[in-house]
């Protein structure tokens, strides 16, 4: 996968969406209260690919992404 800002080749920073668990503490009823420290940031569940949405870092314009 190649990411490419159409304004300027040479930004190579961008934001996209991940999906990952973590660990919360909650309280008895279940409501988030904070994320537990040490947590390492969990597993996994979805890494960036062609389908998401992503957008050039320096100059905030949608990146164009190939394979």
């Amino acid at each position: 996968m190649i990411i490419v800002c159409p304004n300027n080749p040479d930004h190579k920073r961008f934001n996209v969406t991940a999906h990952v668990s973590e660990e919360w503490i909650v309280d008895e009823e279940g409501t988030f209260i904070d994320v537990a420290q040490g947590s390492s940031g969990g597993e996994i569940l979805h890494k960036p690919d062609l389908e998401d949405y992503y957008v050039c870092l320096e100059c905030i314009t949608e990146a164009k992404v190939t394979k």
